[in-house]
């Protein structure tokens, strides 16, 4: 799956989660166009950023059971000689150089 794919799925996945808009399991799946083992491995990869989520037949969703969510920002942006020299990590892909990294409030995570 590429990389901008995934994103607007996890994406898609916070938004029907937070806003416990995401029908049954089956119709979860289907929404997202993926399946249901699928999603499954996805709330695994949640869980283990330390979200968890669970089904609610009353309200036919699933939630974010500790009241935590995802936050996802995307940025592309050409960066000059100068800068590309100080940023650490990522990826070098033939056409076009990317740099990925992950930062919280305090400093960057490599």
């Amino acid at each position: 799956m590429n990389f901008i794919k995934q994103i607007e799925r996890f994406q898609m996945i916070n938004k029907l989660i937070r806003e416990q808009r995401t029908g049954s399991p089956v119709e979860f799946a289907s929404r997202l166009g993926i399946s249901r083992r699928q999603l499954y491995a996805h709330f695994e990869e949640l869980k283990l950023l330390g979200l968890e989520v669970s089904y609610s037949r009353k309200i036919n969703s699933f939630y974010f059971n500790n009241r935590k969510h995802l936050k996802i920002e995307f940025n592309l942006e050409v960066l000059e000689n100068e800068e590309k020299n100080k940023t650490f990590g990522g990826k070098c892909i033939n056409l076009l150089q990317c740099f990925f990294y992950a930062r919280n409030d305090h400093h960057l995570a490599v």
